[in-house]
């Protein structure tokens, strides 16, 4: 049971309140913030329940370890580039762009592709990229707030 309907009501009804212009200002700060915070979350490799991501495949032992399975992984989809956001008067939007989105996808999903062409489809691992914690609905909801109470 969701304890914040009401409260997700109430904001509703005094957004609907505000003009469109204001209302779309706020969207899109609100989606800045929400797309800076799940860059974070997608850096610290968890999902948005708290859990970390599944550890990558094991990959045959050939000697020397190479420098990218010690990196982090979805290090590109987290840029500016990738990962966008914006709102308008109805809604704030964060989500993956281009080629980036393709990848996300299937890791968002855990499906299977080939990790390049010519290769055998391999299934990876479901690492949820998008999704509201707990704080960051807590965190809309105080900024809708503070922007109705200001005016």
């Amino acid at each position: 049971m969701n304890d914040f309907a009401p409260i997700e009501q109430l904001c509703r009804d005094l957004l609907l309140r505000t003009a469109a212009p204001e209302r779309a200002r706020l969207m899109r700060s609100i989606g800045r913030e929400i797309r800076k915070s799940q860059s974070d979350r997608i850096a610290a490799q968890r999902d948005p329940d708290g859990a970390a991501f599944v550890s990558r495949r094991p990959k045959p032992d050939r000697g020397k370890k190479g420098r990218l399975r010690q990196q982090k992984m979805f290090r590109k989809l987290r840029m500016a580039k990738s990962l966008k956001a914006g709102g308008n008067a109805d809604e704030a939007w964060v989500g993956f762009a281009g080629r980036a989105s393709r990848i996300a996808s299937i890791h968002q999903e855990g499906l299977s592709d080939a990790p390049a062409p010519g290769q055998a489809k391999v299934r990876y691992a479901r690492r949820v990229l998008l999704g509201l914690t707990e704080a960051e609905q807590q965190r809309i909801l105080d900024l809708i707030l503070a922007q109705v109470t200001a005016r």
